[in-house]
């Protein structure tokens, strides 16, 4: 467990810095409620929400306030919550007279992490709650809540099966002497051996699944390449509703890449337009741009070769292009065949000779394109989303199977020991027990103040 403790009453604003209705103001760390009540011209009642009168000594300010005892608040901590009028003079006032009476400035994610010193949240929990503050799309939001509640089971499973694994080996080590011969043959078999087999394969099922978590919680990358002057641009445009490119009729207007977002279906989506690959490329910034668009190709989920319907040439001079993705998903775009009937969402319907066909400029089959992009999504979810998180579940995986190989070697129970409790050491840290203190203080870096 994190062993950083602060025994100091904090205090900050919880909601944004600016005009509203109402605002949130809250206080946490022990002694705080007569702190606050210092203030207050009635008592603080346990778990009730009050309407009650804050004196800062210069104006007086008409609010409702609650105090949580502790264990039972957000932070594990006794806290009060303030709640005045949206109005930043009201609010810095009021955060000013709590400062004079010795309660100190919240820092970044502090209150979270209290919380997660005090045993009331763990890190992947803690990691949750940041990825439910800053998403975007319902499905971000619905993905943050998962594993916020733990409704991903696997990898406490992988917890529970190291611990009681760890326990046997440790007992037949220790006290082999004084064990029956049945109960080490049942013991070791069935809490180590067999567990072994589950363990690898709900962490290889969790390393499977983590592309897809991070796809949800970062977006999916999609790159176009191509040709100079085949519209990558202009697609840009018409996937994202919006003017993010410069358009023009000169071929190589793009230089570098460029980023643009939309949201389809609850999910977000993020396009780069790329510089055309164009193999007479003379310029220093022309290449260099051509090396950031395969660089794009290569990082992407998926890679759309976009090619111009105009020009039959083009197909094959995009060969080059369609060289430059190792992503799994990848299709041929047709651009620029403007006499088509939208296909509206059926992607299959506009899709001719192996390409799908569409005017970005005309707006036609950008919905069937968009639908398009959202069958290569991966639907099947796991509880890790993060490379942090990634990194343990990987360590942990490569010390079960290590173990596992040792099992079956007469002298390997010692080995096989360690191994376990790398791998459960993984584990933990995955969790936050023992995790470095840089890695502790960069999640909690995600939180505001207030939170």
């Amino acid at each position: 467990m994190h062993n950083k403790v602060n025994k100091d009453i904090i205090a900050a604003l919880a909601t944004p810095y600016g005009r509203s209705a109402i605002a949130a103001i809250r206080i946490s760390g022990d002694g705080c409620k007569a702190a606050v009540e210092g203030f207050l011209r009635r008592p603080l009642v346990d778990g009730r929400l009050c309407f009650n009168t804050f004196d800062t000594g210069t104006f007086t300010e008409n609010l409702t306030a609650v105090y949580y005892r502790a264990p039972r608040s957000f932070t594990g901590e006794d806290t009060v919550e303030l709640f005045p009028h949206g109005n930043m003079t009201v609010c810095d006032g009021i955060i000013k007279a709590l400062f004079s009476f010795g309660i100190r400035a919240a820092e970044r994610g502090e209150f979270t992490e209290r919380a997660f010193i005090n045993g009331k949240l763990d890190l992947m929990q803690c990691e949750a709650l940041a990825d439910i503050i800053d998403a975007e799309t319902p499905e971000q939001l619905v993905y943050g809540n998962k594993r916020y509640n733990n409704e991903f089971r696997s990898l406490s499973t992988v917890r529970k099966l190291l611990n009681t694994a760890l326990s046997t080996v440790e007992a037949v080590l220790h006290y082999g002497d004084e064990l029956e011969k049945e109960d080490i043959d049942d013991g070791l078999p069935n809490d180590v051996y067999t567990a072994l087999d589950t363990m690898i394969a709900e962490l290889k099922a969790e390393k499977d699944k983590y592309a897809s978590g991070r796809m949800i919680k970062d977006g999916f990358r999609v790159a176009l390449i191509g040709l100079p002057n085949v519209g990558k641009s202009t697609l840009l445009n018409a996937l994202t509703e919006s003017d993010r490119a410069i358009v023009t009729a000169e071929a190589g207007t793009t230089r570098d890449t460029l980023d643009g977002e939309y949201i389809y279906k609850n999910r977000k989506f993020i396009v780069t337009d790329t510089a055309g690959l164009n193999e007479k490329a003379v310029s220093e910034a022309e290449k260099i741009g051509i090396e950031r668009a395969r660089r794009a190709a290569a990082d992407a989920d998926a890679v759309i070769t976009v090619v111009n319907g105009n020009d039959s040439s083009d197909i094959t001079g995009n060969a080059d292009a369609e060289n430059q993705t190792t992503a799994q998903a990848a299709f041929t775009v047709r651009n620029k065949c403007d006499g088509l009937t939208d296909s509206g969402t059926e992607y299959a319907a506009a899709e001719h000779d192996g390409a799908l066909e569409v005017s970005a400029k005309n707006g036609i089959n950008i919905t069937a394109l968009k639908e398009k992009i959202y069958s290569l999504c991966p639907k099947e979810l796991g509880g890790i989303c993060n490379h942090r998180q990634y990194d343990c579940v990987i360590r942990c995986l490569d010390a079960c199977e290590a173990a596992k190989r040792e099992s079956g070697k007469a002298e390997g129970l010692e080995i096989v020991a360690a191994l376990l409790y790398e791998a459960y050491t993984a584990v933990a840290e995955l969790y936050g027990e023992n995790a470095d203190e840089a890695v502790i203080d960069s999640v909690f870096s995600r939180f505001c103040v207030g939170k």
